[in-house]
């Protein structure tokens, strides 16, 4: 058996992401919207004005 990994797509205008720790991050107005495990990520796609950190 083979884990599935995913691709997170962020379209919203003004998201900041982040690392933290093992964690993907995604801020928006400086509230905290999603956290991600990076383990399970395969890729990250961002359209829009999203800032990366």
């Amino acid at each position: 058996m083979r884990p599935l990994l995913n691709t997170v797509f962020v379209t919203t205008e003004g998201a900041w992401l982040r690392k933290d720790g093992e964690n993907l991050v995604m801020e928006l107005e400086k509230v905290e919207k999603a956290r991600l495990p990076l383990h399970m990520l395969q890729g990250l796609v961002c359209m829009g004005r999203v800032l990366v950190s």
